[in-house]
């Protein structure tokens, strides 16, 4: 199955970028920034900012250096010895009025002298930049008020030897050069800027800017929730799922505050021990945003539902994808996990954003939650290929996935500096539920076994997480396609799962609870059919109607049927009643013109599901890129055990690649080509055989595939606005 995130865009590339038409010369500012430089080398950025009205639509920009030579770069095609010349990539050609877009280069200084700052040269760029000896950056605009003046960064105690990422101590939108003022309106430091439509600003973006804090000056309206809060802004209550009286959830330990927002302090340490927080009660307050106390969620007292009340992290470099696709602002302000998926994404080389990265930019952004996803188990994907992981199974690979993975991410989690975090963390897609069903396959098999198997090393990783308060572990349990046959493979994996979560050190406890449907497209629900799940059709009543081809006597048609029914399962055999589950629904919509919008009226069983369900896929276990359309958005929901509608897969994201010569991937080799991804492939089923239903042209799994992106789009439900 599924999955894997990449993260190929440097730390430059945080401002949004969007797909308009349109072209001109004469339009931009191009800014130089040294990011980092060491003894011998350095890391730069470029970025192009439109400061016309506009769209800027291809661009071409060129620079000399004296002495630097570049030995890599990432997002442009470069091309030269020096003079260098970059030019877009299809996903970046197009620059908005009022966006950028950056990428990034790394060289060698030859000499030793301080990294140069080299003029950018180019139709595109507005004028010829002005010398400055005290800048890191020299832009060719001098006008711009969200840049200010800066000494060049130094490097800090991040994932990376080389300061790719937001930093408390440089580059990192820092509110050290501007404080926030409590008055909606005001001039601010604004980090969500205008990918919250709410609030207007006169600049965009995330807070960088050339890597400096971004001073904006917003107009608030009632932001709603779940997108989270622009600082100075009060929640909408109308906007926010309310709780059931009678729901099994309700939130707790939450600091109360007042109608007022509170005003940050002036670095970014002590504004991220600000936490949203609102009452205390079993419904959000809808008056009150921001807390100035620090431990709501530090102070070792575990949230019994930690989405309540989240401001939720917005994964810029998702958000700047998705942003630059036609249509991609409609759902590019919304939350997504991160996914680390090899050792290597936890502090890379290569300039991409890393684990502390991503929980830093957290911090610039005010918000108080992210998802993240612990994806790496030796013999991860047991019964697929397309995202089959980096380690082994056996002594070395359980010692570097302890080690170098889980003990690495645990000791990032535990930096007090995330204490006002509110972590969630996804354990292992696909892993728990595979030794329930493919024990058939060897691998699968060998994954159920000895000391490297897969129990023992999630037994690990939940013992390692548990102690960190702010640390909330799910566990996959697959989805009701999977896992919903109850007298067997729910049963079954109750109990597997169960006690392997029995037998850690906390036991039961050691888990916030469950997941499903982890980067799936099974249907929340089936508004025509979850009536007749367990009875006979209309005029046919002999005839059950999940004795269907397409659900093989099922007890459950869509999730929220299936993630009840577990969790009552669940606390049956002995899980605390609070337990909470969370459903990815990031492509389960189901939209579109091919949406049935009644019941049939047929009386021929195959005829009457088929015409009925919103499910459009060939069979239930079909799984990679289908096209399916985006589903709920991300939201608290805390009602019947449900903590939240969540995105893990992030949409766009390749489940895997479409042919065996599309599947090579260097960053990670270990991924292979798997045939449920070929369009072509037909299988036999004990319903028959079916087509994978996956769609062409699909690239390695974790890589952008905008066709895909596109199709979850036009396939939305509800539909996007």
């Amino acid at each position: 199955m599924n999955i894997s995130l990449r993260k190929t865009l440097g730390l430059a590339s945080l401002l949004s970028v969007s797909m308009l038409a349109a072209s001109q010369s004469q339009a931009a500012s191009c800014a130089y920034t040294v990011v980092n430089e060491w003894n011998t080398g350095f890391q730069g950025s470029i970025t192009i900012t439109n400061d016309g009205t506009t769209a800027i639509n291809g661009w071409s920009i060129g620079w000399q250096y004296a002495n630097n030579k570049i030995t890599s770069s990432w997002n442009a095609t470069l091309s030269g010895t020096n003079p260098y010349t970059a030019t877009a990539l299809d996903w970046n050609k197009t620059i908005q009025p009022g966006q950028s877009v950056s990428f990034g280069v790394q060289g060698d200084k030859n000499s030793t002298a301080a990294a140069e700052k080299p003029t950018i040269t180019g139709a595109v760029c507005n004028s010829t930049p002005p010398a400055s000896s005290s800048s890191t950056a020299t832009t060719s605009s001098s006008s711009k008020s969200s840049v200010v003046s800066s000494s060049t960064p130094s490097s800090t105690p991040s994932s990376s030897s080389k300061s790719s990422a937001p930093s408390t101590s440089s580059s990192v939108a820092s509110v050290a050069s501007s404080s926030v003022s409590s008055t909606c309106g005001a001039s601010q430091c604004n980090w969500y800027g205008t990918l919250y439509p709410s609030c207007t600003t006169t600049t965009s973006g995330w807070g960088y800017e050339n890597g400096k804090s971004c001073i904006a000056t917003s107009t608030c309206a009632a932001q709603p929730a779940p997108y989270g809060v622009v600082a100075g802004c009060a929640v909408s209550s109308s906007s926010v799922v309310s709780t059931s009286s009678s729901s099994a959830k309700t939130s707790s330990s939450v600091a109360t505050t007042s109608s007022s927002v509170a005003t940050t302090s002036s670095s970014v340490k002590s504004s991220s021990s600000s936490s949203v927080a609102t009452t205390s009660s079993s419904k959000p307050s809808s008056s009150s945003v921001a807390s100035n106390s620090s431990s709501s969620v530090s102070n070792g007292t575990r949230l019994d539902n930690p989405f309540v009340d989240a401001v939720w992290y917005v994964d810029p470099i998702w958000s700047a994808k998705a942003q630059a696709e036609t249509g991609g602002s409609k759902i590019s302000k919304y939350s997504t996990a991160v996914w680390m998926d090899r050792i290597g994404a936890i502090a890379p080389t290569d300039g991409s954003f890393g684990l502390r990265d991503h929980l830093d930019a957290a911090l610039a952004q005010k918000a108080n939650l992210v998802q993240i996803v612990v994806y790496d188990l030796p013999n991860r994907d047991c019964h697929a290929l397309a995202s089959n992981g980096e380690l082994k199974q056996n002594a070395e690979g359980t010692a570097r996935y302890r080690t170098e993975y889980v003990d690495a991410i645990a000791a990032i989690f535990s930096d007090a500096k995330y204490a006002s975090l509110r972590i969630i963390a996804i354990i292992e897609p696909d892993s728990l539920p595979n030794l329930t069903t493919n024990l058939s396959d060897p691998d699968c098999a060998a994954a159920s076994q000895g000391p490297d198997g897969y129990v023992p090393n999630t037994q690990y990783t939940l013992n390692k997480l548990y102690p960190i308060t702010n640390v909330y572990s799910y566990i996959d349990i697959g989805h009701s396609g999977w896992l919903g046959w109850e007298a067997t493979n729910m049963t079954d994996a109750i109990t597997l799962i169960g006690n392997a979560i029995k037998g850690t050190t906390a036991g039961v406890n050691s888990i916030a609870g469950f997941i499903s449907n982890t980067a799936n497209t099974t249907p929340l629900r089936e508004p025509f059919l979850d009536a007749y799940e367990n009875t006979g059709m209309p005029g046919n009543n002999g005839t059950q109607v999940r004795q269907a081809k397409f659900y093989e006597w099922n007890n459950h048609f869509g999730e929220i049927s299936y993630v009840k029914a577990w969790r009552a399962k669940a606390i049956a055999a002995g899980f605390p009643s609070t337990i909470g589950m969370l459903i990815d629904t990031g492509r389960n919509g189901w939209g579109g013109a091919a949406r049935p919008t009644a019941l049939s009226t047929s009386t021929d069983l195959e005829t009457f599901v088929n015409s009925s369900r919103i499910d459009r896929r060939a069979h239930r276990g079909n799984w990679c890129n289908q096209a399916s359309g985006i589903g709920e958005r991300p939201q608290v929901v805390n009602t019947d055990g449900i903590d939240a509608y969540v995105w893990i897969k992030p949409p766009g994201e390749s489940d895997g690649a479409a042919s065996l010569e599309l599947s090579y991937d260097p960053q990670d080799p270990a991924k292979g080509f798997d045939r449920m991804c070929d369009p072509t492939y037909v299988r036999s089923e004990s319903s028959g055989t079916v087509v994978t239903g996956a769609m062409a042209n699909a690239p390695v799994a974790g890589r952008w595939f905008s066709a895909g992106f596109q199709a979850l789009l036009l396939n939305a439900y509800p539909a996007l606005q």
